[in-house]
């Protein structure tokens, strides 16, 4: 019982922090939109999906094998946590700067890798953030494998929060010859400075001390197929910056519409599309200790438990934003964009949230139990599947391709994963019916919603949504309930049930 309180306490604690964020960064879009315009926001898109192209080398497989190994090293009351962690930082800090030295000197090449010529002056502005963003990203994985998600989380927030500011304070005009996208990037790479000094400065305050790099061979080899996944991830993000401009061109785009549209679907339509994942994501950071330590234990039952519950919850999350989504995309980014393209496109991309939940938390589960190679494996079976629906699809689907083959990978990864996860741990879904459910409450709820918009526009105008929202949400919340989707008595005394708990 101690045990779940303290991990309802601790997804109650990074999910705060982590819909502060994403609200902050969310205001920070529509700022840009409104400000800059679409054009402009495609443009930092393409820049943003660069650099963690490039800074994935040394900040993401390391942070995590980082994480799991220091849950471990703590679960089996054993030393070598601070070599764990100056092992991490070395290794980082070598690959980041190789990264960095590399991409000097090959700047005069980008340009030429870019579809927008204009985006390389900002990329190589952000540069330097890679090293920072090495730094910042192993020491929150150190916070992450002690369960300190308050100093794991509240880093993530700052940091928007200076993006923000910096931003405001360059692209203003108030420092000269900065433009609005130039000033957006160096903005960026002040912010990450910054955060990377405050959170070394708080791992010493916390009793942080580094040691002899002794564990150098335990952090790389399983880093090593994080790294190549996430690069891959990170690369399709880079290929679609790159490939769907080109391919909209193809198709009778003019360079400013396909670059916008890519603004329109990266930086309007996905941070609601991502939404719940400011839960999900919670869940994930939580869980992934718990399940290193199940794992470490041979306790499959209660990973596997774990691991239903996570996947329940967020499907039963995603299915109040799908409703609405669905519904009303096209008058809510009209309202906050003034941008009724992004909104058609998220009503119909709507409906991928939900084999997203499944697939990100499958994932991770392969991860926390050492199954690093095939968690990369089934992302890149999933993700080629992806690229090939980018670069066949925009002929046929224009902007709606990237929609139709992210639900596709999304699937097939989430098949994949819960094969190998049957496969090493036994694992038995349980969110078979909470799915279906999901899928089919969220109609009834979208028309209630849409038809509450109907009325209540003829007075309030596209205000109507502060009601219409919150009506569709609230109907799927008591639908929810008569359906036993969510049981309400279960998750107050925390008891363990096929339905809707967190563990």
């Amino acid at each position: 019982m101690a045990k779940s309180k303290n991990v309802v306490k601790a997804v109650a604690t990074v999910t705060v922090f982590s819909v502060f964020t994403r609200g902050l960064s969310f205001i920070f879009k529509i700022y840009l939109s409104r400000a800059l315009g679409a054009e402009v926001v495609g443009q930092y898109q393409i820049c943003i999906s660069m650099f963690y192209m490039f800074a994935c080398f040394s900040s993401s497989g390391i942070p995590l094998v980082l994480s799991r190994k220091t849950a471990e090293t703590r679960a089996l009351k054993k030393e070598g946590e601070s070599a764990l962690l100056t092992s991490a930082l070395l290794l980082g800090i070598c690959v980041s700067l190789t990264v960095f030295g590399v991409l000097s000197i090959a700047k005069p090449l980008l340009p030429k890798l870019l579809s927008d010529k204009r985006t390389a002056p900002m990329i190589a502005v952000m540069l330097p953030a890679i090293i920072s963003t090495t730094i910042y990203n192993i020491i929150r994985g150190w916070f992450w494998g002690r369960k300190q998600f308050t100093s794991f989380s509240i880093t993530e927030t700052v940091e928007e929060v200076f993006r923000i500011l910096f931003s405001a304070l360059f692209v203003s005009g108030v420092i000269s010859g900065l433009s609005g996208a130039y000033g957006i990037a160096l903005a960026f790479t002040v912010s990450d400075v910054l955060v990377a000094a405050l959170l070394l400065i708080m791992f010493f305050a916390k009793g942080g001390k580094l040691d002899k790099p002794s564990k150098i061979k335990e952090i790389l080899l399983p880093s090593i197929p994080i790294t190549v996944m996430r690069l891959f991830g990170n690369l399709i993000s880079a290929l679609i910056a790159v490939v769907l401009p080109a391919r909209l061109m193809a198709a009778g785009f003019s360079v400013s519409q396909a670059t916008a549209g890519f603004g329109r679907i990266a930086g309007m339509a996905n941070p609601l599309l991502l939404a719940p994942n400011a839960i999900i994501s919670s869940l994930a950071i939580v869980l992934i200790p718990e399940m290193s330590e199940n794992r470490v234990k041979s306790d499959y039952k209660s990973l596997n438990r774990n691991l239903n519950g996570g996947i329940n919850f967020s499907l039963i999350i995603s299915g109040a934003f799908l409703c609405c989504f669905f519904a009303l995309g096209k008058q809510l980014t009209t309202f906050l964009f003034k941008d009724e393209i992004s909104g058609k496109y998220l009503s119909y991309a709507a409906f991928t949230m939900l084999p997203m939940c499944v697939s990100h938390l499958t994932q991770s589960a392969l991860n926390s139990i050492g199954k690093e190679l095939r968690a990369f494996i089934n992302f890149m079976i999933s993700m080629s599947a992806m690229v090939l629906g980018i670069y066949f699809l925009p002929k046929y689907m224009g902007l709606y391709s990237v929609a139709m083959a992210t639900a596709l990978s999304q699937i097939l990864s989430s098949a994949l994963n819960l094969a190998a996860l049957k496969k090493h741990t036994g694992f038995r879904q349980y969110f078979a019916r909470t799915l279906i459910l999901v899928g089919l409450l969220c109609l009834p709820c979208a028309y209630f919603a849409y038809s509450v918009y109907g009325i209540m526009s003829k007075f309030l105008g596209h205000f109507a949504l502060l009601l219409a929202l919150p009506a569709g949400a609230a109907m799927y919340a008591v639908l929810c309930a008569l359906t036993e989707l969510v049981d309400i008595k279960a998750f107050l005394k925390l008891r363990t049930a096929n339905k809707f708990v967190i563990i």
